[in-house]
């Protein structure tokens, strides 16, 4: 979990142990930053509010 996905560095930080993992799981990054839908290569970056109200 990280505060923002919206500086380079930290995205590089949160993404780089995630790319390395070769498998075919869901993977997420959660963040506080409200209305960040994207994705990263696969690599999911959810408000982390919004993953916690989900169903």
């Amino acid at each position: 979990m990280t505060e923002s996905m919206l500086d380079e560095g930290v995205r590089k930080r949160e993404l780089a142990p995630l790319q390395k993992i070769r498998d075919n799981y869901e993977k997420l990054v959660l963040s506080l930053s409200p209305g960040l839908d994207a994705s990263y290569e696969g690599i999911k970056s959810v408000n982390l509010v919004e993953w916690l109200l989900a169903e």
